[in-house]
């Protein structure tokens, strides 16, 4: 009889894994059973459960790769029908055509407007990515999300801000534009708070600091609401000034403070 003592495979297997994949591997358990309440949920009964307040039926499981914060994971996730319609039920969770999780496609934003190209975004994202597939188009696609983000802010009301004073100015701003990086104006509009604190109101591309850019990005301004704060502090830009003290002599704003 052998009364050699072993070890337990167990202990022997969970040296071999490590904190990185355990945690991956309960990420992996935990979508696929909140998937699975959700889907619950959205029948109103459990699996094989019979009652006549059922609204659908599922019909087997499909396998999903989703790209998350610990890398990419194969899912095994439920499918059903749903009575109404006889439509095929979607998780709201794991939206159908998804491959990754917004914080993917955050470390993809922040890395191209960090000035990445796809050849670093994927580089610099390679621990998170491992194997999952990070094409062009698919970086574009995320990219282009920041038009709609943009539009939002520039267009968002301005009604609710209690701004005392605006600090008006145009910059040069560096970038890259058909392969080489080119200098474009940019007005800026600062807002201050009466607590002290800085809002940014407003930021423009334009071809210049010209009479017609600075009364376009004021009237602007008027538009979604702001209040004419107590003082508008400007440089001796001349398109500036005389768009400014157009809105003087209109009584449309405050005076102005030129340095």
């Amino acid at each position: 009889m052998d009364k050699r003592i072993r070890k337990p495979a167990a202990a022997h297997e969970l040296e071999r894994i490590s904190l990185g994949e355990l945690i991956h591997q309960h990420v992996r358990l935990a979508i696929e059973a909140a998937v699975h309440e959700e889907l619950r949920a959205a029948l109103g009964t459990n699996p094989y459960e019979r009652t006549e307040v059922r609204r659908g039926y599922r019909n087997g499981t499909k396998v999903r790769t989703l790209t998350g914060p610990t890398g990419p994971a194969a899912l095994t996730l439920p499918r059903a029908t749903l009575f109404a319609g006889a439509k095929e039920w979607t998780s709201r969770i794991v939206p159908r055509y998804h491959r990754r999780m917004p914080e993917v496609n955050e470390a993809v934003v922040a890395t191209y407007l960090a000035g990445g190209n796809t050849r670093r975004i994927r580089g610099a994202l390679q621990p998170l990515l491992k194997a999952a597939p990070l094409s062009k188009s698919a970086v574009s696609r995320v990219v282009v999300t920041l038009k709609g983000g943009l539009e939002a802010w520039r267009t968002r009301s301005l009604a609710n801000l209690d701004i005392i004073y605006v600090y008006l100015d145009g910059f040069a701003l560096r970038v890259r534009s058909a392969g080489r990086v080119v200098s474009v104006p940019v007005l800026g509009v600062v807002g201050v708070l009466p607590d002290g604190h800085k809002h940014l109101l407003a930021l423009e591309l334009c071809g210049g600091e010209s009479f017609a850019a600075w009364k376009g990005c004021l009237d602007d301004l008027v538009a979604r609401g702001l209040r004419a704060p107590v003082l508008c502090i400007i440089d001796g830009n001349a398109g500036l000034r005389r768009a400014g003290g157009l809105r003087v002599a209109q009584g449309r704003d405050p005076a102005l403070l030129c340095p």
